[in-house]
């Protein structure tokens, strides 16, 4: 398949999870919250999340080949762990401690599985596309809810800038990349796998943020 086509599909994928999340916004985005104790954990949660990308992007970098993308993983590290520095500054402010977070078992199959992806493919593909553009989508959602507090909206209006700095990355990769069609079966692939396990991360989500079980 011609690759811009290709990406097209891709993106049309992650589009169709996206909206297919409008009509209950997951725990994730923070706006079905009623209690600052609720909000802490889904923000604790995050902050792991923040965390555990940039090991991914740091831990590629061995065996990434190709020079432009291992530029991009290098910064992106960088950019998770400030990332990660506002959420837990925030935590703190509220009184809370921000490492004292035990992942949920959906959520450590999750990264799990994006860190096994073997080349540089599946890892844009699985990723960048597919995962940090539903995070994004939910962000921007939860900014525009009134429901959220600022002192949520706060950090997330900077690590937003930072994702739009470079949203298109993984698709301009992918169109460079992804032109066999054993590379576009195998992103395929990878997408389809991450929008699986971030399901069942946000499921797991919700019932722990709401106290309805351990996980």
């Amino acid at each position: 398949m011609e690759p811009r086509r290709f990406v097209k599909e891709l993106v049309d994928m992650v589009s169709d999870f996206c909206r297919a999340l409008d009509a209950q916004p997951p725990a994730y985005s923070y706006i079905p919250l009623s209690s600052d104790e609720q909000r802490v954990r889904v923000m604790k949660s995050r902050l792991f999340n923040e965390q555990r990308a940039a090991d991914l992007f740091g831990g590629w970098l061995k065996t990434t080949p190709e020079f432009e993308v291992r530029a991009v993983l290098a910064e992106s590290a960088h950019e998770e762990m400030e990332h990660a520095q506002l959420l837990a500054n925030r935590i703190r402010q509220l009184g809370g401690d921000p490492f004292d977070y035990h992942p949920l078992p959906a959520q450590v199959a999750m990264f799990n599985a994006m860190e096994g992806l073997p080349d540089t493919v599946q890892r844009i593909a699985g990723f960048s596309l597919a995962g940090e553009s539903v995070a994004t989508y939910l962000i921007r959602k939860m900014l525009d809810a009134p429901s959220v507090p600022n002192w949520i909206k706060e950090p997330y209006r900077r690590i937003t800038q930072d994702e739009e700095g470079h949203a298109s990355m993984p698709q301009e990769m992918l169109n460079r990349y992804a032109i066999t069609p054993a590379q576009q079966d195998a992103a395929r692939r990878a997408v389809a796998m991450r929008l699986i396990l971030f399901q069942a991360y946000l499921a797991s989500l919700d019932r722990w943020a709401l106290g309805q079980s351990d996980w």
